[in-house]
């Protein structure tokens, strides 16, 4: 079975994903079902910045948690925009993307040209699944890039597919002449 995308947005300018689910949903991309704040207490855990928020760390425990939980259940490709992310040192990446176990990560930055997208999570995040885009686009605009995204990951996966099957086919009618 093919893994499902999960496409992290991680900033560094919020958007509101709340308007963006009916563009997301043209290229089959759901939004977990959690709210605004959890995403916003998911990268204060994450980051390990609770106390600068004026949070108790209980507050935002299992934040993150929620969300890849949510995640999980969804069953369709997945888009979340965490941009305390952006900020995340590699250790704090790494344990962000640790939940995402079963999942193809593709990495989303709005950070326009003029910004490199950050090391700590280029380091993780396999070649060529980091996707710069300009910064202040409109969330209709966004939207319809993430959904763009998710089917050129999907026709990658195809086209890789249909090569493998290729190629068994090769074989069959090698051994059927032999």
């Amino acid at each position: 079975m093919a893994k499902r995308l999960f496409l992290l947005h991680i900033g560094p300018d919020p958007v509101d994903v709340s308007a963006m689910t009916e563009a997301l949903a043209l290229g089959r991309v759901a939004v977990p079902d959690t709210d605004a704040d959890t995403w916003a207490r998911a990268g204060i855990e994450i980051r390990r910045t609770h106390k600068a928020a004026g949070l108790k760390r209980a507050q935002v425990e299992g934040a993150w948690a929620k969300v890849c939980r949510r995640a999980h259940k969804a069953k369709a490709d997945c888009f979340v925009s965490v941009p305390a992310f952006f900020d995340a040192t590699p250790e704090q990446a790494a344990l962000a993307l640790d939940q995402l176990a079963g999942f193809k990560v593709v990495l989303v930055v709005t950070s326009g040209f003029d910004v490199h997208p950050p090391a700590a999570w280029l380091s993780l995040v396999k070649d060529g699944r980091t996707h710069v885009l300009p910064s202040q686009l409109p969330d209709a605009q966004l939207a319809a890039q993430v959904a763009r995204i998710a089917l050129m990951e999907e026709e990658a996966r195809l086209d890789k597919r249909l090569a493998k099957i290729g190629r068994r086919r090769k074989l069959v009618n090698r051994r059927l002449a032999a």
